[in-house]
């Protein structure tokens, strides 16, 4: 039992500590996003240590303090985002359809090729700036039917 503990804390603490490292694989920066994820399992590991183990080893408090570690510093990252921390961004007090700007993003994927679904929903929502991701000349070419009230562009397509 002692064993998995360990080799749970082991990846815990390794999954914690990679991010740390500048490399950019993509294995590497992608420890950077699961911080609520890896706090909760450093919780539930905590407490199944206390739970199962023998707290008179000292072994035992050892990788407990290894575990605690990990959460203390993925909770680091996760606490500003919640109700703990105060909010950076007033309210917006009034709100007037004059006075506000609608943004559309739309991460199109070069392979897909389903532009009118995004052309109608552009003609639906009516953004005020519209912002497509991944685009190519082909995409390119069925944007250009918007034109008209999109009057002023910037055009980026990706090459292949």
């Amino acid at each position: 039992m002692y064993t998995i503990f360990c080799v749970a804390t082991v990846l815990l603490v390794a999954f914690t500590l990679l991010p740390l490292w500048r490399h950019e694989a993509w294995w590497v920066r992608a420890l950077d996003f699961p911080r609520l994820q890896l706090s909760l399992i450093a919780l539930m590991l905590l407490a199944l240590e206390l739970i199962l183990l023998d707290l008179s080893q000292p072994s035992t408090w050892a990788l407990f303090v290894f575990a605690v570690l990990p959460f203390i510093y993925q909770a680091w990252w996760i606490v500003p985002y919640t109700r703990l921390f105060p909010v950076e961004v007033k309210p917006a007090i009034v709100v007037d359809g004059q006075r506000t700007i609608r943004i559309m993003t739309a991460n199109v994927l070069t392979p897909n090729r389903n532009a009118e679904a995004l052309l109608e929903l552009v003609r639906t929502h009516t953004p005020d700036i519209l912002v497509t991701l991944e685009s190519d000349a082909w995409w390119q070419e069925r944007l250009d039917a918007l034109e008209p009230d999109y009057p002023y562009t910037i055009k980026c397509p990706q090459s292949l």
